[in-house]
């Protein structure tokens, strides 16, 4: 059991050493896309993929990202302003206002990930095809041991 014991610290040591600088540079490269290219904000951005995904209410959207609904609710009125983001009523319930993206939004969503995965994929060139394997099937496994609830 002492030896399990270590090698899940080990893996817990890894994952937190290699996983927030990972994603820090590839959250910069999407907030730079974003920013320089066509004036949103990384939290903007988020928004609009979120309402993409097919979370059409500002409360759906606070509750998936876990953060306030003041906040989303000011990436959103952002959003309005710059033409990506339509509100309408919900068919379905009065009572709430419906989010969609505008033609604009999805063109720049399509383009900042087109972007960022040429990025990914430059970075990747040099890994080799077994190691990349390695990678997608660690990513697996990290996705069932986390994201299964």
């Amino acid at each position: 059991m002492e030896n399990a014991d270590a090698t899940i610290e080990q893996t817990i040591d890894a994952i937190l050493e290699v996983l927030p600088p990972v994603w820090d540079r590839i959250r910069s490269n999407f907030r730079n896309a974003g920013l320089g290219r066509f004036g949103i904000s990384l939290e903007q951005f988020h928004t609009l993929r979120h309402i993409y995904r097919g979370f059409h209410h500002s409360g759906e959207i606070a509750q998936k990202r876990q953060i306030s609904c003041s906040a989303v609710s000011q990436a959103i009125d952002a959003l309005v302003a710059k033409g990506l983001v339509v509100r309408s009523p919900d068919p379905d319930d009065g009572r709430q206002v419906r989010l969609d993206l505008t033609s604009d939004a999805r063109r720049i969503l399509d383009e900042n990930v087109r972007e960022n995965r040429v990025f990914m994929r430059e970075r990747m060139n040099s890994v080799s095809a077994e190691d990349r394997r390695t990678v997608g099937a660690a990513m697996d496994i990290l996705k069932s041991a986390f994201l299964a609830d």
